[in-house]
């Protein structure tokens, strides 16, 4: 759980910064603004997601299903909504920059996205669900 939690924290920032860094210097800082803010916007709300996705998993045999409708509901009012609202509270410059700034939100959210399915696709015990009073697995 710990490693696919920081997995799944480091490596979109990470693929954040590689396409942040030559974006800011070329269509300007403001750029890298957006980024910081689209993957705060995106990665809590992923981790939280992967860890509530991991539980429901071990804890019941529709935890999968409850972890995707879960994960999409927390997914969506926190980056969008969350991106909605910092749109509404920014500046008119920034509010001037406003395809970029939702790229930004789209890039982290898909991002983030990809790297928690592979996560939780891989995960030990997705396919299996523990029975309880006994140590037999059923598929």
């Amino acid at each position: 759980m710990t490693r696919n939690a920081l997995i799944l924290v480091g490596l979109p920032l990470l693929l954040g910064l590689v396409v942040g860094v030559p974006v800011g210097m070329a269509l300007g800082p403001r750029q890298w603004a957006f980024a910081g803010i689209a993957f705060g916007l995106c990665v809590p709300p992923g981790l939280v997601t992967l860890l509530l996705g991991e539980y429901l998993i071990q804890t019941s045999p529709f935890g999968r299903v409850l972890a995707v409708f879960a994960g999409t509901f927390v997914r969506l009012v926190v980056a969008f909504g969350g991106g909605v609202l910092v749109f509404a509270l920014a500046g008119p410059a920034e509010r001037a920059d406003r395809v970029a700034f939702w790229l930004w939100v789209l890039f982290a959210y898909l991002t983030t996205l990809v790297i928690e399915t592979g996560l939780m696709a891989r995960s030990p015990g997705a396919g299996a669900v523990r029975l309880a009073g006994n140590n037999e697995s059923r598929v």
